[in-house]
């Protein structure tokens, strides 16, 4: 019980951070600056540290393109927050996570629809002339 939790407590304040992050002026001047080296490491612990690292490489936005291939292979995660919160990083770095479309689009079949709608808007942020188009028909319910 203590860990289903610590669980919502997490995807709870990961919605708050997604949340807060998407509003106000996101210009380039306004992005926050953000230890990558720090965040990286974060990459290799728990999900809950994943999970925070990749919400403060997406506050970084361009600023965390050096982080793209580190990303890359979380899009493959098994908890699937981890993987949703991904492709929005590698959306908010946007063009500069050019290199990271083809597993963004092998991940299209992912059976979660919250992580197939954040692929979309991630490939769309990086490359708008490549979004998929048509219904999503691999997501169940659909």
């Amino acid at each position: 019980m203590k860990n289903l939790v610590q669980v919502w407590w997490t995807l709870g304040a990961v919605v708050l951070a997604l949340a807060v992050s998407g509003c106000g002026d996101r210009s380039s001047e306004s992005r926050v600056k953000v230890d990558l080296a720090v965040q990286l490491q974060k990459l290799k612990g728990s999900t809950d540290e994943k999970a925070a690292a990749l919400t403060e490489l997406a506050t970084a936005g361009p600023g965390a393109a050096a982080a793209v291939n580190d990303l890359i292979p979380l899009l493959k995660h098994e908890d699937y927050v981890v993987r949703q919160l991904t492709a929005y990083a590698l959306g908010k770095i946007g063009p500069a996570a050019k290199s990271a479309l083809p597993a963004l689009k092998a991940a299209m079949t992912d059976s979660q629809v919250s992580v197939v709608t954040a692929l979309n808007n991630a490939i769309i942020a990086i490359d708008p002339a490549n979004a998929p188009t048509g219904k999503v028909s691999n997501v169940s319910g659909e």
